[in-house]
Protein backbone atom coordinates (compact mmCIF):
# COMPACT_ATOMS: atom_id res chain seq x y z
CA UNK A 1 0.00 0.00 0.00
CA UNK A 2 0.84 3.35 -0.77
CA UNK A 3 2.55 5.50 2.47
CA UNK A 4 1.77 8.87 3.49
CA UNK A 5 3.42 11.42 5.03
CA UNK A 6 1.87 14.81 5.66
CA UNK A 7 2.86 18.40 7.22
CA UNK A 8 1.98 22.04 7.30
CA UNK A 9 3.88 25.21 6.56
CA UNK A 10 2.93 28.54 5.72
CA UNK A 11 -1.19 27.57 6.27
CA UNK A 12 -0.82 25.54 3.70
CA UNK A 13 -1.06 21.63 3.86
CA UNK A 14 1.55 18.87 1.99
CA UNK A 15 1.04 15.22 1.52
CA UNK A 16 3.55 13.42 -0.13
CA UNK A 17 2.39 10.01 -1.81
CA UNK A 18 5.16 7.27 -2.08
CA UNK A 19 3.62 4.24 -4.19
CA UNK A 20 4.58 0.60 -3.09
CA UNK A 21 6.46 -1.89 -5.35
CA UNK A 22 4.10 -2.76 -7.93
CA UNK A 23 1.63 0.14 -7.54
CA UNK A 24 2.15 2.06 -10.93
CA UNK A 25 0.45 5.57 -11.04
CA UNK A 26 -1.67 6.16 -14.31
CA UNK A 27 -0.22 8.68 -16.73
CA UNK A 28 -3.36 9.27 -18.69
CA UNK A 29 -5.88 9.94 -15.35
CA UNK A 30 -2.61 11.77 -13.87
CA UNK A 31 -2.90 14.02 -16.02
CA UNK A 32 -6.79 14.23 -16.52
CA UNK A 33 -6.85 15.03 -13.14
CA UNK A 34 -4.31 17.47 -12.48
CA UNK A 35 -6.10 19.76 -14.77
CA UNK A 36 -9.03 19.93 -13.07
CA UNK A 37 -9.35 22.08 -9.86
CA UNK A 38 -12.48 19.97 -7.80
CA UNK A 39 -13.41 21.58 -4.19
CA UNK A 40 -12.74 18.66 -1.93
CA UNK A 41 -9.85 16.62 -3.82
CA UNK A 42 -6.26 18.54 -2.83
CA UNK A 43 -4.40 19.00 -5.85
CA UNK A 44 -1.61 16.81 -7.04
CA UNK A 45 1.39 16.91 -9.22
CA UNK A 46 4.17 14.03 -9.74
CA UNK A 47 7.44 14.65 -8.00
CA UNK A 48 9.09 11.44 -9.18
CA UNK A 49 8.62 8.32 -10.73
CA UNK A 50 6.76 6.67 -7.76
CA UNK A 51 5.36 9.74 -5.75
CA UNK A 52 2.48 11.88 -5.90
CA UNK A 53 2.49 15.34 -4.07
CA UNK A 54 -0.72 16.87 -2.98
CA UNK A 55 -1.42 20.61 -1.67
CA UNK A 56 -4.76 22.20 -0.41
CA UNK A 57 -5.57 24.19 2.65
CA UNK A 58 -4.21 22.94 5.92
CA UNK A 59 -5.80 20.25 7.93
CA UNK A 60 -5.67 17.74 10.80
CA UNK A 61 -6.85 13.77 9.97
CA UNK A 62 -9.98 13.33 10.02
CA UNK A 63 -9.48 10.61 12.79
CA UNK A 64 -7.83 13.40 15.15
CA UNK A 65 -11.29 15.01 14.39
CA UNK A 66 -13.01 12.31 15.18
CA UNK A 67 -11.82 12.20 18.30
CA UNK A 68 -13.67 15.14 19.63
CA UNK A 69 -17.41 16.20 19.62
CA UNK A 70 -19.96 16.99 16.75
CA UNK A 71 -22.22 18.77 17.15
CA UNK A 72 -25.26 18.17 14.43
CA UNK A 73 -25.16 20.50 12.30
CA UNK A 74 -21.09 19.99 12.11
CA UNK A 75 -21.63 15.98 11.42
CA UNK A 76 -24.28 16.96 8.58
CA UNK A 77 -22.04 19.52 7.12
CA UNK A 78 -19.29 16.57 7.02
CA UNK A 79 -22.08 14.57 5.37
CA UNK A 80 -23.26 16.98 2.61
CA UNK A 81 -19.93 17.64 1.68
CA UNK A 82 -19.17 13.96 1.57
CA UNK A 83 -22.20 13.85 -0.71
CA UNK A 84 -20.93 16.92 -3.07
CA UNK A 85 -17.66 15.00 -3.63
CA UNK A 86 -19.19 12.15 -5.09
CA UNK A 87 -21.34 14.35 -7.21
CA UNK A 88 -18.37 16.09 -8.38
CA UNK A 89 -16.05 13.29 -9.14
CA UNK A 90 -19.18 11.29 -11.07
CA UNK A 91 -19.43 14.75 -12.94
CA UNK A 92 -16.29 15.05 -14.39
CA UNK A 93 -15.71 11.91 -14.98
CA UNK A 94 -13.54 10.34 -12.47
CA UNK A 95 -13.16 6.96 -10.60
CA UNK A 96 -14.52 7.17 -7.06
CA UNK A 97 -12.52 3.86 -6.30
CA UNK A 98 -9.26 6.26 -6.59
CA UNK A 99 -10.93 8.36 -3.49
CA UNK A 100 -8.95 6.98 -0.92
CA UNK A 101 -11.27 6.60 2.41
CA UNK A 102 -8.48 6.26 5.56
CA UNK A 103 -9.94 8.51 7.75
CA UNK A 104 -6.22 9.20 8.13
CA UNK A 105 -5.44 10.50 5.20
CA UNK A 106 -9.02 12.72 4.83
CA UNK A 107 -8.26 16.23 6.08
CA UNK A 108 -10.55 18.99 7.85
CA UNK A 109 -9.56 22.56 8.16
CA UNK A 110 -10.84 23.49 11.20
CA UNK A 111 -12.14 27.56 11.07
CA UNK A 112 -13.51 26.51 7.98
CA UNK A 113 -14.81 22.91 8.38
CA UNK A 114 -14.12 21.80 5.05
CA UNK A 115 -12.76 18.26 4.45
CA UNK A 116 -10.11 17.39 1.61
CA UNK A 117 -9.77 13.74 0.12
CA UNK A 118 -6.78 12.62 -1.82
CA UNK A 119 -7.23 11.08 -5.22
CA UNK A 120 -4.70 8.60 -6.26
CA UNK A 121 -4.62 7.74 -9.89
CA UNK A 122 -3.14 4.09 -9.75
CA UNK A 123 -3.11 1.74 -13.12
CA UNK A 124 -5.52 -1.39 -12.21
CA UNK A 125 -7.27 0.40 -9.62
CA UNK A 126 -10.96 1.47 -11.44
CA UNK A 127 -13.34 -0.96 -9.66
CA UNK A 128 -16.77 -0.42 -7.14
CA UNK A 129 -16.59 0.48 -3.70
CA UNK A 130 -18.79 1.19 -1.33
CA UNK A 131 -19.50 4.59 -0.10
CA UNK A 132 -22.39 3.48 2.06
CA UNK A 133 -20.08 1.57 4.55
CA UNK A 134 -17.49 4.61 4.28
CA UNK A 135 -20.80 6.97 5.38
CA UNK A 136 -22.09 4.11 7.89
CA UNK A 137 -18.03 3.75 9.60
CA UNK A 138 -17.95 7.61 9.94
CA UNK A 139 -21.29 7.70 11.81
CA UNK A 140 -20.39 4.85 14.40
CA UNK A 141 -17.18 7.01 15.12
CA UNK A 142 -18.75 9.93 15.80
CA UNK A 143 -19.19 11.63 19.31
CA UNK A 144 -22.11 13.83 20.20
CA UNK A 145 -21.72 17.12 21.80
CA UNK A 146 -22.92 16.60 25.15
CA UNK A 147 -26.72 17.77 26.26
CA UNK A 148 -27.34 17.61 22.41
CA UNK A 149 -30.09 14.68 21.29
CA UNK A 150 -28.70 12.10 19.38
CA UNK A 151 -31.75 10.74 18.24
CA UNK A 152 -30.59 11.85 14.45
CA UNK A 153 -27.52 9.54 14.05
CA UNK A 154 -29.40 6.28 14.83
CA UNK A 155 -32.00 7.82 12.34
CA UNK A 156 -29.80 8.79 9.75
CA UNK A 157 -27.98 5.39 10.17
CA UNK A 158 -31.26 3.34 9.77
CA UNK A 159 -32.10 5.90 6.33
CA UNK A 160 -28.87 4.42 5.07
CA UNK A 161 -29.16 0.85 5.63
CA UNK A 162 -32.85 1.60 4.10
CA UNK A 163 -31.23 2.29 0.67
CA UNK A 164 -30.35 -0.04 -2.20
CA UNK A 165 -27.56 1.53 -3.30
CA UNK A 166 -25.68 4.96 -2.84
CA UNK A 167 -27.31 7.65 -4.19
CA UNK A 168 -25.77 10.80 -3.57
CA UNK A 169 -29.34 12.67 -4.68
CA UNK A 170 -31.40 10.83 -1.62
CA UNK A 171 -28.83 11.50 0.88
CA UNK A 172 -28.50 15.34 -0.09
CA UNK A 173 -32.63 15.49 0.08
CA UNK A 174 -32.16 13.80 3.51
CA UNK A 175 -29.76 16.33 4.63
CA UNK A 176 -31.92 19.22 3.41
CA UNK A 177 -35.26 17.94 4.99
CA UNK A 178 -32.96 18.30 8.32
CA UNK A 179 -30.81 21.68 7.75
CA UNK A 180 -31.67 22.95 4.29
CA UNK A 181 -29.02 25.87 5.21
CA UNK A 182 -26.08 23.24 5.21
CA UNK A 183 -26.93 22.28 1.07
CA UNK A 184 -27.40 26.04 0.36
CA UNK A 185 -23.64 26.84 1.78
CA UNK A 186 -21.85 23.66 0.11
CA UNK A 187 -23.94 24.23 -3.43
CA UNK A 188 -23.34 28.38 -3.49
CA UNK A 189 -19.51 28.26 -2.43
CA UNK A 190 -18.20 27.60 -6.02
CA UNK A 191 -14.94 28.00 -7.05
CA UNK A 192 -13.51 31.55 -7.32
CA UNK A 193 -15.84 32.94 -4.88
CA UNK A 194 -14.43 34.47 -1.69
CA UNK A 195 -15.74 33.40 2.08
CA UNK A 196 -16.23 30.16 3.58
CA UNK A 197 -14.90 27.34 1.57
CA UNK A 198 -13.08 29.35 -1.22
CA UNK A 199 -10.79 27.46 -3.41
CA UNK A 200 -8.82 31.53 -3.94
CA UNK A 201 -6.20 31.59 -1.12
CA UNK A 202 -6.19 35.52 -0.78
CA UNK A 203 -9.95 35.52 -0.13
CA UNK A 204 -9.58 32.95 2.58
CA UNK A 205 -7.18 35.03 4.41
CA UNK A 206 -8.50 38.19 4.05
CA UNK A 207 -11.85 36.40 4.78
CA UNK A 208 -10.45 35.05 7.88
CA UNK A 209 -7.49 37.48 8.82
CA UNK A 210 -8.60 40.30 7.78
CA UNK A 211 -5.69 42.54 9.73
CA UNK A 212 -3.01 39.80 8.59
CA UNK A 213 -3.53 38.07 12.48
CA UNK A 214 -2.11 34.50 12.76
CA UNK A 215 -3.51 32.02 14.96
CA UNK A 216 -1.15 30.13 17.40
CA UNK A 217 -2.07 26.59 15.64
CA UNK A 218 -0.79 27.65 12.13
CA UNK A 219 2.50 29.74 12.98
CA UNK A 220 4.13 30.66 9.58
CA UNK A 221 7.69 29.11 10.99
CA UNK A 222 5.15 25.89 12.10
CA UNK A 223 6.01 23.18 10.43
CA UNK A 224 3.59 19.46 12.44
CA UNK A 225 4.33 15.97 10.96
CA UNK A 226 0.18 14.85 11.31
CA UNK A 227 1.33 11.12 10.24
CA UNK A 228 3.54 9.02 11.07
CA UNK A 229 5.73 8.28 7.81
CA UNK A 230 4.81 4.73 7.66
CA UNK A 231 0.57 4.94 7.71
CA UNK A 232 -0.65 3.56 5.00
CA UNK A 233 -3.60 4.79 2.68
CA UNK A 234 -5.70 1.46 2.65
CA UNK A 235 -9.63 2.13 1.40
CA UNK A 236 -11.61 1.67 4.43
CA UNK A 237 -8.84 -0.72 5.95
CA UNK A 238 -8.81 -1.53 9.58
CA UNK A 239 -5.99 1.09 10.37
CA UNK A 240 -7.96 3.52 9.00
CA UNK A 241 -10.62 3.36 11.87
CA UNK A 242 -8.00 3.27 14.09
CA UNK A 243 -6.54 6.67 16.20
CA UNK A 244 -2.47 6.06 15.22
CA UNK A 245 -1.28 10.13 16.64
CA UNK A 246 -0.79 11.48 19.78
CA UNK A 247 -3.68 13.33 20.94
CA UNK A 248 -2.25 17.12 21.23
CA UNK A 249 -2.99 19.34 24.31
CA UNK A 250 -5.07 21.32 21.92
CA UNK A 251 -7.75 18.27 21.50
CA UNK A 252 -7.91 17.46 25.25
CA UNK A 253 -11.47 17.38 26.41
CA UNK A 254 -11.85 19.36 29.19
CA UNK A 255 -14.97 17.38 30.79
CA UNK A 256 -15.84 14.08 31.38
CA UNK A 257 -18.58 12.61 30.11
CA UNK A 258 -20.59 9.32 31.50
CA UNK A 259 -21.20 6.53 29.28
CA UNK A 260 -22.78 3.41 30.22
CA UNK A 261 -21.30 0.29 30.43
CA UNK A 262 -21.25 -3.77 29.34
CA UNK A 263 -19.57 -6.25 31.60
CA UNK A 264 -18.51 -9.23 29.52
CA UNK A 265 -19.29 -11.81 32.00
CA UNK A 266 -16.95 -14.91 30.44
CA UNK A 267 -13.76 -12.35 30.13
CA UNK A 268 -14.90 -10.00 32.93
CA UNK A 269 -14.01 -6.74 30.61
CA UNK A 270 -15.71 -3.49 31.13
CA UNK A 271 -17.12 -2.04 27.30
CA UNK A 272 -17.60 1.46 27.40
CA UNK A 273 -20.70 2.40 25.51
CA UNK A 274 -19.40 5.55 24.29
CA UNK A 275 -21.36 5.83 20.74
CA UNK A 276 -24.48 7.11 20.29
CA UNK A 277 -24.87 3.81 17.90
CA UNK A 278 -22.51 1.28 19.36
CA UNK A 279 -22.35 -1.81 17.33
CA UNK A 280 -20.98 -5.41 18.96
CA UNK A 281 -20.04 -8.20 16.36
CA UNK A 282 -17.42 -10.53 15.56
CA UNK A 283 -16.80 -8.60 12.18
CA UNK A 284 -13.48 -6.48 13.87
CA UNK A 285 -13.59 -3.94 11.26
CA UNK A 286 -17.01 -2.86 11.29
CA UNK A 287 -17.58 -3.19 14.97
CA UNK A 288 -16.93 -0.53 17.85
CA UNK A 289 -16.70 -3.78 19.92
CA UNK A 290 -15.42 -7.20 18.54
CA UNK A 291 -16.57 -10.16 20.23
CA UNK A 292 -13.78 -13.14 19.67
CA UNK A 293 -13.58 -16.55 20.28
CA UNK A 294 -17.05 -17.13 19.51
CA UNK A 295 -18.63 -18.36 16.43
CA UNK A 296 -22.11 -18.05 17.38
CA UNK A 297 -22.42 -14.22 17.64
CA UNK A 298 -22.96 -12.42 14.03
CA UNK A 299 -20.26 -10.48 12.13
CA UNK A 300 -22.76 -7.62 13.38
CA UNK A 301 -25.26 -8.70 15.94
CA UNK A 302 -26.58 -5.84 17.49
CA UNK A 303 -26.75 -2.23 17.97
CA UNK A 304 -27.16 -0.56 21.38
CA UNK A 305 -28.42 2.95 20.63
CA UNK A 306 -28.58 5.95 22.86
CA UNK A 307 -30.83 8.28 23.24
CA UNK A 308 -30.73 11.17 26.00
CA UNK A 309 -30.35 9.42 29.54
CA UNK A 310 -32.12 5.99 27.98
CA UNK A 311 -30.95 3.08 26.13
CA UNK A 312 -32.20 0.97 23.55
CA UNK A 313 -31.10 -2.56 21.73
CA UNK A 314 -31.51 -3.23 18.14
CA UNK A 315 -30.85 -6.69 16.94
CA UNK A 316 -28.99 -6.36 13.51
CA UNK A 317 -30.88 -9.62 11.56
CA UNK A 318 -28.41 -12.00 13.76
CA UNK A 319 -27.93 -15.78 13.29
CA UNK A 320 -28.65 -16.77 16.61
CA UNK A 321 -31.04 -13.96 18.49
CA UNK A 322 -30.31 -11.63 20.97
CA UNK A 323 -31.75 -11.38 24.25
CA UNK A 324 -32.53 -8.90 27.36
CA UNK A 325 -33.20 -11.34 30.43
CA UNK A 326 -33.99 -14.18 28.21
CA UNK A 327 -36.37 -12.45 26.37
CA UNK A 328 -35.78 -12.70 22.64
CA UNK A 329 -35.26 -9.35 20.34
CA UNK A 330 -36.97 -8.68 17.39
CA UNK A 331 -35.15 -7.94 14.10
CA UNK A 332 -34.02 -4.66 13.83
CA UNK A 333 -36.51 -3.15 16.37
CA UNK A 334 -35.52 -0.78 19.36
CA UNK A 335 -35.92 -2.72 23.04
CA UNK A 336 -35.29 -0.19 26.06
CA UNK A 337 -32.52 -1.69 28.50
CA UNK A 338 -32.12 -0.82 31.82
CA UNK A 339 -29.56 -0.53 34.70
CA UNK A 340 -28.24 -4.52 35.66
CA UNK A 341 -30.35 -6.08 32.36
CA UNK A 342 -28.48 -9.51 31.64
CA UNK A 343 -28.03 -8.61 27.73
CA UNK A 344 -27.24 -11.88 26.01
CA UNK A 345 -25.76 -12.02 22.23
CA UNK A 346 -25.96 -15.39 21.13
CA UNK A 347 -24.48 -17.54 24.19
CA UNK A 348 -22.33 -14.40 25.11
CA UNK A 349 -23.42 -12.94 28.33
CA UNK A 350 -23.08 -9.45 29.41
CA UNK A 351 -24.27 -6.94 31.91
CA UNK A 352 -25.68 -3.74 31.33
CA UNK A 353 -24.65 -1.09 33.41
CA UNK A 354 -25.79 2.92 33.20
Amino acid sequence: MAKCKAKIRNYQLTVSVKLSRGEKIDAGEMDFFARKSIRGLLKAKVIKKNVIEYTGPSGISLSERLKRPFSKYDFFFLMEQIVDLTQKVQANELWMSLVVLNFQNIYMNETTKEIQFIYLPLQNKKSTINFLNFIESIIYSVIPVQDQNAGYLSKFVYFIKGLDGYDADIIEQYIAKEDRSIVNTIKKHNIGQSGFITDKRKDYYEHYHPFGEETTVLMETDETSLLQEDMETGLLNEAGMQDGTEETTLLKETTQTHFPTLHRVLTDEKISINKPVFRIGKEQSYTDYFVNNNSAVSRSHADIVTRGERYFVIDLNSKNRTFINDQALQVQQETEIFDKDRLRLANEEFIFYV
